[in-house]
């Protein structure tokens, strides 16, 4: 397939609409099936990277395509449970990408638009919110690695962190920091110029837009758990059922490992952008930013571990 190709434009939508039968496949197969549903995202990434900007819409329907695990669980946890709507998140899910299908099929080509304007305040407020949100990641996720150990362990320390991220005011700088991340990264992809995308710019935009939608699949799961049915949003809550064989979970373990795999790609871009604005050398940033998503992935494939063997069969 050449770029810009109709065959490989509609490719990320294709494979984002057969994203929930690989999952359940997952429970009713194999749970080899969960690993291949990582194949959708890898298939947005490839795709976002080799359609020019001629094809704006194309292009953002492949990153889009990234998202589909945390995409797939926000739904699923706004949809499923409810009776209010005559359908779940099933209705939406197909209608939706079906649309986008359509979308990659008829764009024309345009000339791509220039960069609307200078935003590099912003991008440093942006850094700077993130920064504040990095930390918290860190500590959060290596509770989750206490995890390994036992489900025990794991609430205890978070009993123990809560004490502090449970206060008013760390809550509320953490969900506005959350809300300036996804919009000023939101307005940050407006106004950046819009060229063939490097490897380096294809992994920052999609990383970036898997974990505004984690954010938000997240962060509603965990307020609604916490707030409407007055569940503690604990180790227990998190293993409640298991990822490999329970039809619904299933999705919620390429949804984790992914987080904090983009978690840690996005950081170390962000990271190799001030090392190269401090005078490092491009290689050395380069080599810093790779060390940082290996790591990510590691640490990831770990809390996964541990979630899957303390879950209830």
């Amino acid at each position: 397939m050449t770029p810009d190709s109709r065959l490989l434009r509609t490719a990320p939508a294709l494979a984002a609409l057969a994203y929930p039968v690989v999952v359940w496949g997952g429970t009713a197969v194999s749970p080899l099936l969960l690993v291949a549903a990582l194949g959708v995202p890898v298939v947005g990434a490839v795709v976002a990277r080799h359609t020019s900007a001629r094809h704006p819409w194309s292009r953002a329907v492949a990153v889009a395509a990234v998202t589909a695990p945390p995409l797939f669980s926000w739904l699923g946890g706004l949809l499923d449970f409810q009776t209010a709507l005559p359908f779940h998140a099933l209705g939406v899910w197909v209608p939706l990408w079906t649309t986008l299908l359509v979308v990659t099929v008829i764009e024309p080509s345009v000339e791509p638009r220039p960069a609307r304007s200078d935003a590099s305040r912003l991008a440093f407020a942006h850094g700077v919110s993130a920064a504040i949100l990095t930390t918290y990641a860190v500590v959060h996720i290596a509770n989750h690695l206490v995890g390994l150990w036992s489900g025990d362990a794991h609430i205890a320390v978070m009993a123990a962190l809560r004490l502090f991220y449970r206060q008013p005011i760390v809550e509320a700088v953490l969900l506005t920091a959350v809300a300036f991340q996804m919009l000023s990264g939101l307005w940050l992809l407006a106004v950046k110029p819009v060229r063939a995308l490097t490897w380096i710019d294809t992994l920052q935009r999609v990383s970036a837009a898997y974990m505004a939608v984690f954010f938000l699949s997240h962060l509603t799961a965990a307020l609604r758990a916490r707030h409407l049915r007055g569940v503690d949003t604990n180790w227990t809550w998190l293993t409640s059922d298991s990822m490999l064989t329970n039809p619904w979970s299933a999705r919620l373990a390429p949804y984790y490992f992914l987080s904090i795999v983009a978690l840690g790609v996005h950081g170390g871009l962000g990271l190799r952008h001030v090392l190269i604005g401090h005078g490092v050398a491009e290689v050395s940033a380069n080599r810093v930013a790779m060390l940082v998503g290996l790591g990510a992935v590691a640490v990831s494939a770990l809390v996964l571990t541990g979630l899957l063997r303390s879950a209830t069969p």
